[in-house]
């Protein structure tokens, strides 16, 4: 009896005890400080950049040529040839044409028209007052004019038929006791370049022909064709080449060779063209020891 009370307090002793350490650990954790959980950082969405559009820059181009340069009258050497300039843009030239068969102006051919301008120079194409047709190039060259006319079909009965190749002045010939003939024989002479300022002075502007080239050597095909580089600034090592370009008023050498033949750009299609024509006709003719 005695030993069924003691098991019965003690059973009880312990249910007392875990209720103290119950509610012990309860108290406890009552007084634990409460954590604010720390926020989630938001991440901050990185800018899209914004392309900075830059312009295209707008290239600009010196003009071929300065008008104002040309405008009004100019002369042939011999003082035959008058050529006024009335109007003159970067697309058209207005002008009036007349060559004198002598210097008496017994008989002259006369013209007035208006021409495209290509770059720097203008296809000719017109009738004179004798109803010969004319065709030709004027040049517009660092304020050179170049005027190169033949009479493409003669009139009947024509007193005069123009026929012009050379640079004008702005000053009048005087009168000579002998005129030069208006159509120069047909064996001109081609060899004597040191008094001509060009070879072809519209090698960029028109087609050269075999008629063109023919009666020049070798040698002077090739300076014929260094002509067409040496108008875009290109410097010579080859001395005879140097002194000869040196020798023009219109040269100014100021690319080296090799900067220069490492871009051919700068040449247009007649230059292209013309360059081929001339160096193959000038290498046939070296090849048979002319």
């Amino acid at each position: 009896m005695i030993g069924a009370a003691g098991l019965l307090f003690a059973e009880h002793k312990k249910k007392i005890q875990k209720e103290q350490q119950k509610k012990a650990a309860i108290e406890a954790l009552e007084r634990v400080p409460t954590v604010t959980p720390t926020p989630a950082a938001t991440a901050t969405p990185t800018p899209e950049p914004t392309a900075t559009v830059t312009p295209t820059p707008v290239i600009t181009r010196a003009p071929a040529f300065v008008a104002n340069d040309y405008m009004g009258t100019w002369y042939s050497k011999d003082g035959l040839v008058t050529l006024s300039i009335d109007d003159l843009t970067l697309k058209s030239v207005t002008f009036t044409f007349s060559q004198a068969g002598d210097n008496a102006g017994t008989k002259v051919s006369e013209a007035s028209d208006t021409a495209k301008v290509a770059g720097n120079a203008a296809k000719l194409s017109f009738t004179d007052s004798w109803e010969n047709q004319v065709r030709g190039n004027m040049t517009f060259d660092q304020g050179r004019l170049y005027l190169r006319l033949n009479t493409a079909s003669p009139a009947e009965g024509a007193g005069v038929t123009p026929k012009v190749d050379g640079v004008l002045t702005r000053e009048k010939a005087a009168s000579v006791t002998q005129a030069p003939s208006v159509t120069p024989a047909d064996n001109t002479d081609k060899t004597d370049l040191s008094s001509r300022d060009y070879i072809f002075p519209d090698s960029n502007s028109r087609y050269l022909t075999d008629e063109d080239l023919s009666g020049y050597s070798s040698d002077q095909l090739e300076l014929a064709k260094n002509e067409i580089y040496a108008r875009h600034g290109r410097k010579f090592v080859t001395q005879r080449i140097a002194d000869y370009f040196n020798s023009k008023s219109w040269y100014k050498g100021t690319v080296e060779p090799e900067t220069f033949d490492a871009d051919t750009s700068v040449f247009n299609e007649y230059e292209v063209a013309n360059i081929q024509k001339i160096a193959d006709t000038e290498g046939k003719l070296r090849s048979e020891g002319k």
